[in-house]
Formats: structure tokens, C-alpha cells, sequence
């Protein structure tokens, strides 16, 4: 563990006790980081605020409304550690490589299939209430 060649300096990762402040600091500060640089994750943000917003406007129960921003936080989720996968990707192997390459369309289609299983999820929630809408 350490070896020669390590890439570690600073205290060890773990060392002491949990700080639920500092943890969520840290956690708050990552997103804010990502946030401005990832335009996949800044288009999620407003995604799930546009499908909250149709949620009143259709005159969804809390209950699905709450689901749909659920969804959206976990397709959010999912993107911002697709990113993180990434950028250590990049971090490990800068230059181009076929493997690490593969790695990162694997992260890719773990958002695809978010993306995927969230937009039925949405559509069978909208569907009901759009045709109930329309027929007023």
C-alpha cells in the first residue's frame, strides 16, 4: 500500500471520525464544481424543474410530483458519477485509449438507461393527466 510511485500525499483518506458538516460541505462543494462544466447536468436541472412545474399545471397528486423530481435527482445522480468516472478516466490515462474508452461508454450507457427508464416512467404519468387536460 503507498509504494513507490504513489500518487497519494497529505493525510490518509478515511483517517478520523465522520464530520456530517464537512461530508456535506465537501458533497455541496463537488456538485458546484460539476455543476457550471457538465451542460448534460445543467439541461437535468431544469428538465426536472420543467417536469415539477408541469406536475402543478396538470394538477399531479404530491405524490407523483414527488416521484418525478425522485427520478430527476436519481438521472442526476447517475450523470454527475458518469462525470466523475470520467474525469478519473482522463486523470489515470490522458492520451487516448481504446479500454479506457470502453470504460467511459459504459458509464455513458448507465446514464442512457436512466435516461431510458425515466422518460417511460414520465410519459406513463403524463399520458393520463395530458388527455384529462385536453378534454376539459
Amino acid at each position: 500500500m503507498g509504494g513507490a510511485g504513489s500518487k497519494r500525499t497529505g493525510k490518509p483518506h478515511g483517517s478520523g471520525s465522520w464530520n456530517v458538516l464537512s461530508s456535506a460541505y465537501h458533497a455541496f462543494s463537488g456538485l458546484m464544481w460539476v455543476a457550471p462544466r457538465t451542460p448534460s447536468l445543467r439541461l437535468g436541472i431544469v428538465v426536472v424543474i420543467g417536469l415539477a412545474a408541469v406536475g402543478v399545471l396538470l394538477r399531479f397528486t404530491s405524490v407523483e410530483i414527488a416521484l418525478l423530481v425522485l427520478l430527476g435527482a436519481l438521472l442526476l445522480a447517475v450523470e454527475t458519477l458518469n462525470t466523475a468516472i470520467e474525469m478519473l478516466c482522463d486523470y489515470v490515462e490522458p492520451l487516448q485509449d481504446p479500454k479506457i474508452g470502453k470504460i467511459k461508454d459504459v458509464s455513458a450507457g448507465a446514464t442512457a438507461v436512466t435516461e431510458i427508464g425515466a422518460a417511460i416512467v414520465v410519459a406513463v404519468m403524463i399520458w393520463p393527466h395530458l388527455l384529462a387536460f385536453l378534454h376539459r
